[in-house]
């Protein structure tokens, strides 16, 4: 992979800071720009500080690493993140359970959450946890039996309003958004006291959470056991 095609990009937005990173890999960071918020005047006109933020620093970030910049992840502080935690069962009747049995199992699962939330946007999936036959597992083996699965997940959303104001304002660019992250979730991830938002976030683009079901659309030489399968989620 070049220098150029493992870039990353990342935009943390919260009332205390906006930062703007570029990661060649995850302990390399080669561009750094951020704006610390003290003021009650600038934190309740958030939306006229980042208009200005970006102004100022997406055309130094692309003169600097001398490429455009397509896409970008997002990282935001905002209390409107819904955390939905839901569970799904099959009866595997002692049989092999395949890839495609877990991948109806999700689909349908993600299908009832977004037909219940039709004003949010699923921003993160991930599974939590496995019980085969009620014994509890973090990560699952491949070519497995058993005669009851249940998979109990996480799902990460914003409402949509917040995604599309965002994107707008990220759009004059050129921009699109690739991945949206929760800088209150990202915490539960970190493994450094004083790791930033953007090196937390850089981490699991790069390192890849092999419990996370990918749908939004990511390129990547490095695939994890759940992401080899829940392709058709892009």
């Amino acid at each position: 992979m070049s220098y150029k095609e493992s870039l990353e990009t990342f935009i943390y937005i919260g009332f205390d800071k906006l930062s703007l990173c570029v990661f060649e890999d995850v302990n390399k960071m080669i561009f750094e720009e951020e704006t610390i918020i003290e003021n009650l005047k600038e934190k309740k006109d958030l939306s006229a500080l980042l208009d200005k933020f970006l102004e100022e620093n997406i055309i130094k970030l692309e003169k600097k690493i001398n490429k455009f910049v397509n896409e970008i992840n997002l990282i935001i502080f905002d209390i409107n993140f819904l955390l939905i935690q839901a569970s799904i069962k099959s009866n595997g009747r002692g049989n092999e359970i395949t890839d495609s049995d877990l991948n109806h199992l999700l689909f349908d699962l993600k299908q009832q959450i977004k037909e219940n939330n039709p004003d949010k946007t699923i921003t993160q999936m991930r599974i939590n946890n496995f019980l085969l036959d009620k014994k509890k597992y973090f990560k699952l083996m491949e070519n497995f039996e058993c005669k009851e699965l249940c998979l109990q997940i996480d799902f990460i959303c914003l409402p949509n309003k917040v995604i599309s104001d965002v994107s707008q304002k990220i759009k004059k660019y050129q921009i699109s958004v690739d991945k949206i992250f929760s800088a209150k979730y990202l915490r539960e991830f970190s493994i450094k006291n004083n790791e930033s938002e953007c090196q937390i976030a850089a981490r699991l683009k790069y390192e890849q959470d092999e419990n996370e079901v990918h749908i939004i659309k990511k390129i990547s030489q490095k695939k994890g056991f759940f992401e080899r399968f829940f392709g058709f989620f892009n």
